[in-house]
């Protein structure tokens, strides 16, 4: 049944890229997609997630080495950041503190618990780092990491249209937007746009992840 399972993966991962190919919008954002087909499947087979979970566990070893990977757009673009690494890095700053206030003011408008608080607080960052914030910060671990891949699928499939309607068109600057606000899905819905967006999302992605572990411990208690 796990190999099954990771062949049926695989095929709802090409079927959702033919069709984000095919009907650029963005409800056919490729793991929006496959996410679905996947929960869909699981529900009309009548499968409870414990027996996907092996073939979850096969896949993800893959999620190494395609990090590891987002390194090589970064090489064949490294003059092009290091021209632009002044004003770059000021942006993912700023882009990393205003992410952070923006979702706890408006969860604290929402009179939501602390623990929800704290899992909205490191939504932009990848999920192991998400996870150990969370369990640092006295959050909900499994919480912070549904809310991070939630908010990275959002801001993959929303971010590039908002980025459109403001104008917002230089490929540097989209790739640094939607790696600071969407970690590791942000960039690789930027990587399919131009390859110095997946470069700088790469970037963005791992210099938000070190600014929001360093500044998040001393933000949050005047937050929450």
């Amino acid at each position: 049944m796990t190999i099954f399972w990771v062949l049926v993966t695989i095929a709802v991962y090409l079927i959702s890229r033919k069709l984000s190919f095919k009907w650029a919008s963005p409800f056919t954002n490729v793991v929006f997609l496959s996410t679905t087909f996947l929960i869909v499947t699981l529900l009309l087979s009548g499968q409870s997630y414990d027996v996907y979970e092996p073939a979850k566990d096969i896949i993800t070893i893959l999620l190494g080495p395609a990090t590891v990977a987002l390194g090589l757009p970064l090489y064949r673009n490294l003059p092009t950041l290091l021209a632009r690494a002044k004003r770059a890095l000021g942006a993912i700053l700023a882009g990393t503190v205003s992410t952070i206030l923006v979702a706890v003011i408006v969860g604290t408008t929402l009179t939501l618990t602390d623990k929800v608080l704290i899992g909205l607080s490191v939504k932009s960052v990848t999920a192991p780092i998400a996870l150990e914030l969370a369990r640092q910060l006295q959050g909900d671990a499994s919480l912070a990491a549904s809310i991070t891949v939630a908010c990275g699928i959002l801001g993959a499939m929303i971010g590039p249209m908002i980025l459109t309607l403001f104008n917002v068109s230089d490929p540097f600057t989209r790739g640094l937007a939607l790696g600071t606000i969407s970690h590791g899905i942000g960039t690789a819905q930027a990587a399919t746009e131009h390859p110095l967006s997946g470069a700088t999302g790469g970037a963005a992605m791992g210099l938000s992840a070190i600014f929001t572990s360093f500044l998040l411990p001393y933000l949050l208690p005047f937050l929450i």
